[in-house]
């Protein structure tokens, strides 16, 4: 028995929130890009306003949200026509290219999930062509090939693994498969995709610790050349509309990451103890870990270090507490620093986890509100009760003071 899936222009909410969850990001040093953050980009040549660019991403996304072909195709080209001297003709030609490339991918991607979840029953996938004269040789030469679902070949060759390609997979059980007859993986015809083009709808997401460690970069400096100092070149907005560049990106999404893995399971949030996790700046290394109480944790960071903390609430709330920001304070010393909270509900609700971003700006704290802060310590560890009930209704006082004067900030939730 065969599935067969084709690329359609029908509603698909997990395409949608592939294109919409793509970094918009500025086209003059994306080429240097390694893949792996390439395909969480959204560029297009010659535009390098990121308004424009997030206009042209929104409109893509509107395909697989039920806006037609033609109507996605109009907007996009709108976008692009002050950026072809007003030729109509060759912005259409351009828009069409970006629709098939990331609406073609964004497809792909909900496809390969849908896939995926019933490998079991149809654990062999079969390389499809259109079958028309524009099928490159390279692509031609695929077509009805027959591989396991788990090969490693996809992950290059899943379709579209090169510009304009519009091919597809379509699935089989193991019945129609051998009666097909089954490729082996050695003698799979591997053709090369063209420069600065990357996909794999096997890894959509960002993460630094397992692309260092799969592309065996030979040590730091390796590192640092190859990918973060690519990466720190090319300005980017996120899908909030925060502006920064693709290597604090990539480390927003660690974090992220690495607040999910204290999250989930650990003995510690099933006790309700904060954790925390410090991530290296420079590298994307997980630094150090650290169990807390249920109220505080502790953590210590190089002086030299430009680092990332990471730290969960069993409370569910994301909001910063005046002992955090004091604690970000101390620990950042001076610098700029991002700090991540995550309000983790507790295991018996189904509620999600909540993030928010705060960041010590490196300002000082002007000198009345450290001294108001130094009077405000002593009274909470104060042995009058009632001294300590007013202390803590200070609290929220100091904590806005803080953010006035421009020590630190904090966004909504992420």
């Amino acid at each position: 028995m065969t599935a067969n899936l084709t690329i359609e222009t029908f509603p698909n909410e997990a395409a949608a929130d592939y294109i919409r969850g793509k970094a918009v990001a500025d086209p003059k040093n994306f080429g240097n890009l390694p893949d792996q953050l390439k395909q969480r980009a959204f560029t297009v040549a010659g535009i390098e306003q990121l308004d424009v660019l997030r206009r042209i991403r929104d409109a893509v996304a509107r395909l697989p949200e039920s806006a037609s072909w033609d109507e996605a195709k109009r907007d996009i080209a709108s976008e692009i026509s002050p950026y072809t001297g007003g030729d109509m003709k060759a912005a259409r030609a351009r828009a069409e290219h970006t629709l098939r490339i990331h609406g073609f991918q964004a497809y792909a991607v909900a496809r390969h999930q849908q896939q995926m979840e019933t490998a079991d029953i149809f654990p062999y996938w079969k390389y499809v062509t259109v079958g028309d004269a524009r099928v490159r040789p390279a692509h031609a030469a695929l077509d009805g090939k027959v591989l396991r679902a788990n090969d490693s070949w996809w992950k290059t060759h899943y379709p579209p693994w090169d510009w304009g390609c519009r091919c597809i997979v379509e699935q089989l059980d193991e019945e129609d498969a051998k009666a097909i007859g089954i490729t082996d993986s050695a003698d799979m015809p591997t053709p090369q995709r063209s420069d600065n083009f990357a996909f794999d709808p096997t890894n959509a997401s960002i993460d630094i610790e397992k692309y260092r460690k799969d592309a065996m970069f030979k040590d730091d400096a390796d590192w640092k050349l190859k990918f973060v100092t690519p990466a720190k070149n090319v300005k980017m907005e996120t899908m909030d509309g925060r502006r920064m560049n693709m290597w604090q990106y990539s480390l927003e999404q660690t974090a992220k990451r690495t607040l999910r893995t204290l999250s989930e399971g650990t003995n510690a949030i099933k006790a309700r103890f904060e954790t925390a996790a410090v991530i290296s700046g420079k590298t994307g290394k997980r630094l150090t870990f650290a169990l807390g109480d249920k109220s505080h944790t502790d953590i210590k960071i190089p002086k030299d270090e430009d680092a990332i903390v990471v730290h969960t609430h069993p409370s569910g709330s994301s909001a910063p507490s005046y002992a955090d920001l004091k604690s970000f304070l101390d620990i950042a010393n001076g610098r700029e620093m991002f700090h991540y909270i995550a309000g983790v509900p507790h295991p018996k609700t189904r509620r999600p986890m909540r993030i928010r971003r705060v960041v010590v700006t490196g300002k000082p704290v002007p000198e009345s509100l450290r001294k108001e802060m130094e009077k405000l310590d002593r009274q909470l560890k104060s042995p009058d009760e009632m001294k300590r009930v007013l202390a803590n209704i200070q609290k929220t006082v100091v904590m806005r003071r803080l953010k006035a004067a421009g020590c630190v900030e904090w966004e909504s939730e992420i």
